[in-house]
């Protein structure tokens, strides 16, 4: 807790209050201590007598060691109190922009992947949506600095808008499942969230509208302006530019899409979706997970939302069955420009295994990412100057007696 006092200001207020008091404590046991030696001396006989035999003594001296030690006392406590004078740095802003989706499907609980330390002390049941969440939960964590829009989808998609806040994220991610959105696997619906989330300033012209828009997900950051004509930072509701805040954009921040799904399905309106995304500059990633032998899809149970016991069925009866779908994700990667980013998840088969952020994160790297400076305000600590000029205080009331010499002590 920082009390301002204009440009000045103590991180421990009540030690600013105490060294204020310092000085008249000092001075409260002074005069007490001066009124128990007249005391004492009484005790000791006739004043004119003992004062002759304290001569040497000298209350002047004694009152301005006191008056020493009540500065310095009041000056080190203020030290103490660390006083702090409000400043400007410059600092570099590196980031990136990145959607985060997990599919939420059915097929996403079949349980052909491997358990994690995590997940058994959870007691999660182990299945392509745990390991998908966890994965994204670790590259989440390696990526300081950069903003984050996580995004559910299943038959339809849900967002959150960017945010600095990874918490947030995180805890996104983890509350959506199958129960919450409709059937089926719309990967169109999820390409056109994601860009209307990254490029909030071409909202119009991209047809966004389709989504709703609460919020200010993806607006500029506060003191940051999407408008060249007031790159010094101003508020869109018409408030005064807060100048501290002023972000000067030297570089544009990257934009990135991060789909965790077990399968893509490249038709004609999802390849124009990764389209127009590649068209935007986001580069878009696809990470399969589950396995090429896939699992049963079981139904799901509609209290708790996790796996049932009862296999779904097909029409004709037969048990469905998911397999990660590895040809269909690298069309959507090539057509995104790089079938590299086609990343799989290495969590496939039985047994335990944990996941590993980091081909995510290396990947996710290589995606430029913007640089800004901007001032920010730095509380600086002024407290050197108070505890020498009260270390010195107190060396000179050491070096000084309380006794004053006598020219003629013999003439006495």
């Amino acid at each position: 807790m920082i009390a301002w006092l204009g440009t000045v200001s103590v991180a421990t207020p009540w030690l600013a209050w105490a060294a204020l008091a310092m000085p008249a404590i000092v001075m409260l046991v002074h005069w007490y201590d001066r009124a128990t030696r007249r005391q004492l001396a009484r005790r000791l006989g006739d004043l004119p007598v003992v004062g002759r035999l304290m001569a040497s003594a000298s209350p002047g001296r004694r009152l301005l060691k006191d008056l020493l030690v009540a500065g310095a006392l009041g000056l080190v406590v203020l030290a103490l109190a660390r006083p702090q004078v409000g400043g400007k740095r410059r600092v570099e802003v590196r980031g990136l922009d990145l959607v985060v989706a997990i599919d939420v499907s059915k097929s996403m609980l079949v349980d052909d992947v491997r358990s994690t330390a995590e997940m058994r002390a959870k007691g999660t049941q182990f299945s392509r949506l745990a390991r998908a969440r966890e994965l994204a939960t670790a590259v989440i964590d390696e990526l300081a600095g950069d903003r984050i829009a996580p995004v559910v989808f299943a038959g339809a998609a849900s967002h959150f808008p960017l945010t600095e806040d990874h918490q947030v994220a995180v805890r996104f991610l983890a509350d959506f499942g199958p129960l919450d959105l409709p059937p089926g696997s719309n990967l169109a619906e999820v390409f056109r969230v994601s860009r209307c989330l990254l490029r909030p300033d071409l909202y119009e012209d991209l047809g966004c509208e389709r989504i709703g828009r609460r919020g200010h997900g993806g607006d500029p950051l506060h003191g940051e302006s999407l408008d060249p004509d007031r790159a010094g930072g101003s508020d869109p509701a018409g408030g005064d530019p807060d100048e501290d805040a002023a972000l000067a954009e030297e570089i544009e921040r990257g934009k990135a899409i991060v789909i965790f799904t077990d399968g893509g399905d490249p038709d004609q309106e999802v390849l124009k979706e990764v389209a127009t995304s590649r068209e935007l500059g986001i580069a878009v990633f696809v990470v399969g997970v589950g396995s090429r032998l896939g699992g049963t899809v079981y139904e799901i149970d509609g209290i708790t939302g996790k796996r049932g016991t009862v296999a779904k069925h097909e029409a004709n009866g037969a048990t469905v069955v998911s397999k990660r779908d590895d040809d269909g994700m690298r069309a959507l990667a090539e057509a995104a420009g790089d079938a590299r980013r086609f990343l799989v998840e290495p969590g496939e088969g039985m047994g335990e295994g944990e996941v590993d952020p980091m081909p995510v994160v290396t990947a996710l790297r290589a995606v430029t990412r913007g640089l800004a400076t901007k001032q920010v305000k730095e509380m600086k600590d002024i407290y050197q100057p108070f505890l020498f000029a009260g270390l010195m205080l107190l060396v000179i009331e050491v070096a000084i007696g309380t006794r004053r010499r006598r020219r003629y002590p013999e003439a006495e």
